[in-house]
């Protein structure tokens, strides 16, 4: 059972990587992505099998849905091979420059291991054996995960599963408690595991929680290990496993650490175009069709979409022109356009209404609500409480949004920055910039969202913004890591690379060029 089990998370996870390796091998040069590749391949691909059994659904053919998988990975396989005999990589001559003692490497790896990356990875292979274990004891104390995981997402792959060729009407249950509108990456990546199985086994939700949350880790890890260094990746990614809220909420099996990792994935991928310093397509396909990803999985991936390509569009528009911005925007939105059909699809044609979007409609109070100071108040005051002490746990219902002590891991990534300095290297700025405006306007739409809520307001509040910073969460740790000096002052070594260039006139003109987008 568990090894066809396996088996189905290999075929996605090697679809995902060939589809991911077949769209950034313009943008790569000497693989110095292929760690990345590699986690965005394998969330990524879970999420497109996803998709694919959803379509089978539709068609009524999901007992084909394996042999489609298995199609889908050798047409990418063999597309990535032509695609091998055709590419060339660019490298810089002599693999390195050597600057005032600092050495610019061509991947993470190049360079051998410092004392302070030894003591780095000493801990954080610590940390994620601590990680393990926890899990391991949670997953034996509560096999069915917590709350949202057995009334929601679990129980809506057990009722699709089951349902068999009726599988539609699950959706029109008198269950608005167990909140059907809500996208189906998460159910229909386990219904289709047990499919591969052939039985409903308890690990299997329990499995790709776990795989989701480490993968979400491990994409940070190697983000800001391609975009700074390999000491500033390993301290974020150990940022994030020492967060109690993010493991707790991956030990529970909800969907808030899956959506994180599809926010995670468009952020980093919308940042690596501005950090390679060239124009490539696949980096923006891709990271359009992870931000649709993360609309199949939960509705504020609706937002985030937007969101992203709002920031795509006017930053590029600021900087480069209109012309430029609807190239990229077009790029973003073909790569989201697959993914985006099966969002709406479900929404038009099988999702019953939104219980807050009914209450919106109602448009009962919405005037005094919108003129109310006092909702402003508490939603501000519960904005700054959740802000600071959100990553120690979940509230206290009995006690609201009360600042309690404790550690609040959102000083480890301030403290960093403090530490380490801003980077001063424009286009890491760029993509900072990006990431902050992005996570803004996800905030003032949740603070909308609460102002019109048709739901008891602290109630909403207490229940539900502590996940919605989680959410976002990982992106944030990755931003304050982008404006932070890299660990040995690689934050420096675009301005001493540029003095260098600079004084050789210019025949250096174009190692310039290369040298610059390896910083």
């Amino acid at each position: 059972m568990m090894p066809l089990f396996a088996v189905s998370l290999l075929i996605s996870a090697v679809t995902g990587f060939l589809g991911v390796r077949l769209l950034l091998a313009a943008a790569d040069r000497g693989n110095q992505t292929l760690p990345l590749q590699l986690f965005l391949g394998a969330g990524g691909g879970i999420g497109l099998s996803s998709c694919v059994y959803f379509v089978c659904l539709l068609a009524g053919a999901d007992h084909w849905a394996p042999l489609i998988d298995i199609l889908l990975c050798l047409v990418l396989a063999v597309a990535c091979l032509f695609q091998r005999g055709g590419v060339r990589t660019s490298r810089l001559p002599a693999a390195e420059i050597n600057v005032k003692g600092s050495r610019v490497a061509n991947s993470v790896s190049d360079a051998p291991r410092t004392i302070l990356e030894k003591l780095l990875l000493s801990a954080f292979f610590i940390e994620l054996a601590a990680f393990c274990g926890a899990f391991l004891f949670a997953f034996l104390k509560e096999p069915h995960g917590r709350w949202d995981a057995w009334l929601i997402w679990n129980m809506h792959a057990r009722f699709l599963a089951r349902a068999g060729e009726a599988w539609r009407t699950v959706f029109s249950l008198p269950m608005d408690w167990s909140h059907w509108d809500y996208p189906l990456l998460l159910p229909l990546a386990i219904v289709r595991s047990w499919k591969y199985s052939g039985a409903e086994s308890v690990p299997v939700p329990a499995a790709l929680a776990f795989l989701f949350t480490l993968l979400t880790a491990g994409l940070l890890l190697f983000a800001v290990a391609r975009l700074k260094n390999l000491p500033g990746g390993l301290v974020a990614a150990m940022v994030l496993l020492a967060t109690p809220f993010f493991i707790l909420m991956g030990i529970s099996q909800f969907a808030d650490v899956p959506f994180s990792f599809f926010i995670l994935a468009a952020i980093v991928l919308l940042c690596l175009p501005e950090s390679n310093g060239e124009r490539h397509c696949g980096p923006l396909v891709l990271a359009g069709a992870f931000a649709g990803l993360a609309a199949w999985t939960k509705n504020e991936g609706i937002l985030f979409f937007l969101a992203a390509g709002l920031v795509l569009f006017s930053g590029t528009a600021a900087r480069r022109g209109k012309r430029e911005a609807a190239v990229k925007i077009g790029w973003f939105l073909a790569g989201s356009l697959p993914v985006l059909l099966c969002v709406i699809c479900f929404k038009l044609q099988l999702a019953p209404p939104n219980d807050l979007t009914t209450g919106f409609a109602a448009g009962e109070g919405a005037l005094s609500k919108l003129t109310d100071p006092g909702r402003y108040a508490i939603i501000i005051k519960n904005f700054l409480i959740t802000g600071i002490n959100f990553t120690n746990g979940p509230v206290d219902l009995r006690a609201g949004g009360k600042l309690h002590p404790g550690a609040v891991n959102i000083l480890l990534p301030v403290a960093w920055l403090c530490f380490m300095g801003i980077d001063r290297y424009p286009k890491t700025l760029y993509g900072a910039i990006s990431v902050a405006a992005v996570s803004a306007i996800m905030l003032a739409g949740y603070f909308a969202v609460y102002l019109l809520t048709p739901l008891p307001l602290e109630y909403h509040l207490t229940t539900s913004l502590n996940r919605l910073y989680l959410q976002l969460w990982p992106s944030v740790i990755f931003l304050f890591f982008m404006i932070a000096r890299a660990p040995g002052g690689a934050g420096d070594n675009y301005n001493q690379v540029e003095r260098v260039f600079r004084r050789a006139g210019n025949d250096g003109q174009n190692l310039q060029k290369q040298a610059m987008a390896r910083l």
